[in-house]
């Protein structure tokens, strides 16, 4: 590999990082100002999540180059009362509001509480990326959610989460990889492709680095593989 090639590699690898911590870092900041109005509030209830977390996504979806298509805050069950979960969930350029019955109704909640994207920063207290997968709940298309937990003192009082579009990812992703390789991939923990540049290699595809390839962490989880193979 030439210095020339070498050099725009690593800076495709450098830039793709770049762009999904940037998403990752809006999603810890919004964490921490969740943590703390809760911490300040007292006892939560739906109308006072409503009245801070609608403004948030608002402003975060309406943001001058902003890469979301969704947004929003799920409490951890019991936190608004005994077996009461809650969901403040808004997408689109609308703020279409994805599921408000669901607050009605403890069986529709149970479809939220346990999804891997909720489920997983309540069990271990820490970030998550969950996909890319088919968001039949939301958008209904490709998707990548990032969540972090929050807290009432020590205690996890729920999720906030972004909404990515996996073809988002592959419209700003794609150039970049175009720079690593004719094979290369952007892949989650599980090997499953978010954008490739082979041309046999989909989104949601299960693959593996090629014999020789390198692999770069991107962001806290995703992983790059500059030479891919499907399995």
């Amino acid at each position: 590999m030439s210095g020339s090639v070498a050099e725009a590699a690593t800076q495709g690898v450098a830039d793709l990082h770049d762009l999904v911590a940037g998403i990752e870092r809006q999603l810890d900041d919004w964490a921490a100002a969740t943590t703390a109005w809760i911490t300040a509030t007292g006892k939560l209830t739906g109308t006072a999540i409503d009245k801070s977390i609608r403004p948030a996504v608002q402003a975060m979806l309406a943001a001058e180059g902003s890469l979301l298509a969704g947004a929003g805050f799920v409490a951890a069950t019991g936190a608004l009362g005994p077996e009461r979960s809650y969901i403040a969930w808004w997408q689109g350029e609308d703020l279409e509001r994805v599921d408000a019955l669901a607050n009605f109704s403890p069986q529709s909640t149970s479809r939220y509480v346990k999804a891997e994207w909720f489920r997983v920063p309540v069990e271990t207290g820490l970030p998550h990326v969950t996909g890319p997968y088919i968001d039949l709940l939301c958008t209904d298309e490709y998707v990548l959610t990032f969540t972090h937990p929050v807290f009432d003192g020590g205690t996890i009082a729920g999720i906030v989460g972004l909404d990515v579009l996996a073809q988002t990812l592959e419209r700003l992703g794609m150039p970049l990889l175009r720079r690593i390789g004719t094979r290369a991939a952007l892949v989650n923990a599980d090997g499953r492709t978010i954008v490739a540049t082979a041309p046999d290699i989909e989104a949601g595809d299960i693959v593996a680095p090629a014999a020789g390839a390198t692999v770069h962490p991107v962001g806290r989880a995703l992983r790059i593989f500059s030479d891919t193979v499907a399995l």
